[in-house]
């Protein structure tokens, strides 16, 4: 008698993984959370996360002991933050594993595949950190799916847009009016109070360790300041705005080689992330138009992309 197999799918980033386990029919069984699974930071640190989540997801089952699912009947399918760096992804695949076998995209592929439950769709994530992506395919020339990403390459050299973002620019702009060179904001007022600092040493101190995720925890003051009337507040988030909409309309045009293969207007576009209602007004009416709500979580779009992959192979 030959066992039965699992799915599980995992959505995995800087905070935390969450996964979803399913038959081989497609039937979700039960889903679960464990910890961070960016393999770019911690490789060993996101598969135990991915294995403790498993392991959690299957204790959530009501079996009896003889037929319980184990690690060994289960397919891997992960979306991971970190996947579109080949050195992670190579160091990760290496690591010794417990189960039948493992396929890794990125967390943003695995988010758009989700979002339009695998067909072809546009995806900006707008979050601590800023990536975007186009899943389009087949084409008539190649035949194989295609994705095409924009930005995603961390705060210190991208991100625009995103929480990071924000909150850094908001300390920039601080440091600005403690030298006087820029007046005082509401948005300042709520940095230094947010922040607990009275002068620009006790700030590039307070600072110095910081990484995205702390400057994310300011992008709220951002925010706060934005929507009363702010105007330092408002030139960083309609700086974000018009950076979103470069690239929301950039993903329209999809490329092989130099050469453009796609220009569909009408591709749908899903806006997604912690900061998506504040940036959703300020996009132009063209990307407003062919905004659409997720149609499933990372977790099923990166399943069934591995069902569909192993079908062709």
């Amino acid at each position: 008698m030959v066992d039965q197999s699992y799915y599980i799918g995992v959505d995995g980033g800087g905070t935390h993984c969450r996964v979803q386990l399913e038959d081989e029919q497609g039937n979700v069984l039960s889903c679960a959370e464990a910890g961070p699974a960016n393999m770019m930071t911690n490789t060993a640190g996101a598969m135990q996360s991915i294995i403790r989540a498993s392991e959690k997801a299957i204790s959530a089952i009501s079996r009896p002991a003889k037929s319980a699912i184990t690690l060994n009947q289960i397919h891997l399918a992960a979306g991971l933050a970190g996947a579109n760096i080949p050195s992670a992804l190579n160091e990760f695949l290496n690591l010794h594993h417990p189960y039948k076998s493992i396929s890794v995209i990125s967390d943003l592929h695995a988010a758009c595949l989700g979002a339009h439950n695998g067909q072809s769709g546009a995806l900006i994530i707008c979050g601590t950190g800023s990536a975007a992506t186009v899943f389009t395919g087949p084409s008539t020339s190649t035949n194989s799916h295609r994705f095409n990403d924009k930005g995603g390459y961390g705060l210190s050299i991208s991100d625009n847009a995103s929480g990071g973002w924000l909150g850094l620019e908001a300390v920039k702009q601080s440091l600005l009016v403690f030298d006087e060179l820029i007046p005082k904001s509401l948005l300042f007022t709520s940095v230094c109070d947010r922040l607990a600092v009275t002068n620009a040493h006790q700030l590039v101190t307070k600072v110095a360790g910081f990484k995205g995720k702390e400057f994310g925890a300011l992008a709220p003051c951002v925010v706060a300041a934005y929507e009363k009337g702010c105007p330092a507040a408002k030139v960083l988030i309609e700086q974000g705005a018009s950076y979103l909409n470069g690239v929301g309309e950039a993903l329209t045009c999809n490329r092989i080689d130099d050469k453009a293969f796609s220009n569909d207007q009408d591709l749908p576009l899903c806006l997604v992330g912690g900061l998506s209602h504040v940036y959703q007004p300020l996009l132009s009416a063209g990307l407003q138009a062919r905004l659409v709500e997720p149609k499933s979580s990372p977790q099923a779009g990166v399943i069934q992309y591995v069902k569909q992959q192993a079908a062709l192979a």
